[in-house]
């Protein structure tokens, strides 16, 4: 169910005459929404902005995205692009229809024309994520919505040591989900992490905060819960290079919580969201 009703004639599949690539900067509370990637018959947050989006174009608009983030992950400064008509096109007033029509929940900003090659995705040189947690005995209702409560004490020192292994190039099948690759060949977990880092917020709030070229499926989530688990004195830092090397799903932490977790930036060459 969208946040508004589409209407009656959605428009032409694609755009009539020129076109220009839009390029926009989404945030959005993850929270009642199935995920980022459109899916039929459920609530997602590309399907609720691309049909914002098409109603106030008037036209159908198909959204490519920086990160597909999971069910109950949060954005702050995801980017989309897409195809729209040239004539008559209103930035500004396209932003406020959108953010009148998707408010509270989704929200965007920055819209800009772009080269006709920009793509959100495939444009990108890196991602940076941010998990939050609550480590303190009693909750917390104001944060509730977007940090892991951890009633159990947890040492910050080896899980900041805990980071450095994950730095530079590995293969993270021991913390991804792996996907089917074209041709049914497994595809690569390769992925290279550019710095990760915990962080005392005060008040009980850990924050950490990871920066790579690409996530696979679940990574994030994977390598704060084997941290949070080094953090509560059920792994040593010392076993995580072990666990990288192992390459096996196992071996690593269960999987936090995805409400805690937070699209942050997105890095573009010249720009970042």
């Amino acid at each position: 169910m969208t946040l508004f009703e589409p209407p009656a004639d959605p428009g032409p599949v694609a755009p009539q005459g020129p076109t220009v690539r839009v390029r926009l900067t989404v945030a959005y509370d993850g929270a009642g929404f199935h995920g980022f990637a459109v899916n039929a018959g459920v609530r997602t947050v590309g399907g609720t902005l691309g049909e914002a989006i098409g109603r106030v174009l008037g036209h159908r608009v198909e959204l490519t995205c920086a990160g597909r983030t999971d069910t109950g992950v949060h954005a702050q400064g995801q980017v989309v692009t897409f195809d729209a008509r040239a004539e008559g096109l209103d930035l500004d007033g396209l932003a406020r229809s959108v953010n009148h029509l998707c408010r509270p929940a989704v929200a965007v900003r920055d819209p800009a024309v772009v080269a006709p090659d920009f793509d959100a995705r495939f444009s990108a040189n890196a991602r940076r994520y941010r998990y939050l947690v609550l480590n303190r005995p009693d909750p917390d209702p104001f944060r509730a919505g977007f940090a892991w409560h951890v009633e159990r004490p947890l040492d910050l020192w080896p899980m900041a040591l805990a980071c450095d292994p994950f730095v530079g190039e590995h293969d993270f099948s021991a913390f991804c989900r792996r996907p089917k690759g074209s041709g049914g060949e497994p595809a690569s977990l390769v992925r290279r992490v550019r710095e990760a880092t915990w962080t005392d917020d005060g008040d009980g709030v850990l924050r950490f905060e990871i920066e790579a070229s690409s996530f696979c499926h679940q990574m994030v989530r994977s390598v704060v819960g084997t941290m949070v688990a080094v953090g509560a004195g059920r792994m040593r830092a010392g076993e995580v290079a072990t666990i990288i090397r192992s390459r096996d799903r196992g071996a690593a932490g269960d999987l936090a919580p995805p409400h805690g977790l937070t699209l942050l930036t997105v890095r573009y060459d010249g720009w970042s969201s």
